[in-house]
C-alpha cells in the first residue's frame, strides 16, 4: 500500500502535465517554493490558524503547503508546455517534481498517520537518488523558463 501512495505521488504531476500539457518546470520551482514554506514558516501558521480557531496538525499545514499550490500551478498553466523536445523536457521535469514531493510529503505522512513510507524499501531506493532527482529538476526547470518562456519584445508590425 506504500508503494502506491509513493509511486501516486510520483507520477501524479506527470499524468497531469501530460493531459493538460502544463508548465511542470514552474511546478517543480512551486514545488521547492512550498517546501521551503512548510518547513520554515509552518510553525507561525498554526498558530495564526489556532487565534482564527481553526485547529489543525503541522503535518496537516505542510501537506497542504506542499501540494496545492503545485496542483493550481499545473491546472493554471495548462496547454503551456509546449511540443516536441520542451515537452519531453517538461515531462521530465514533472517526474523529477513527483520524486521531490513523495521525498517532501513522506516523512510528514510517516510522523502523522498510518502510512509510514520510510519503512519501504522503495523509499530507501529514492532517497538514495534524493540528489539527482533535485539537482536535475532544477536544472531542467531552471532551463525551459530561460530560454522557452521568454517573449522577445522588438519591433512591432
Amino acid at each position: 500500500m506504500v508503494e502506491i501512495l509513493l509511486g501516486v505521488m510520483i507520477l501524479g504531476p506527470l499524468v497531469l502535465t501530460f493531459l493538460l500539457k502544463s508548465n511542470a518546470a514552474l511546478g517543480f520551482l512551486v514545488l521547492c517554493v512550498g517546501f521551503v514554506l512548510s518547513t520554515s514558516v509552518i510553525g507561525d501558521l498554526k498558530h495564526l490558524l489556532s487565534q482564527l480557531n481553526l485547529s489543525t496538525t503541522s503535518s496537516t499545514i505542510g501537506i497542504i503547503l506542499l501540494i496545492v499550490p503545485l496542483v493550481l500551478t499545473l491546472l493554471l498553466t495548462r496547454r503551456s508546455a509546449g511540443k516536441g523536445f520542451k515537452f519531453w523536457l517538461q515531462l521530465a521535469a514533472a517526474l523529477c517534481g513527483g520524486g521531490l514531493l513523495a521525498l517532501s510529503v513522506g516523512p510528514v505522512l510517516g510522523s502523522s498517520s498510518q502510512f509510514n513510507v520510510t519503512t519501504s524499501s522503495f523509499w530507501t531506493n529514492l532517497q538514495k537518488i534524493q540528489s539527482e532527482i533535485i539537482g536535475i529538476g532544477a536544472l531542467i526547470s531552471l532551463l525551459l523558463i530561460w530560454f522557452g518562456g521568454l517573449k522577445r519584445f522588438g519591433k512591432h508590425k
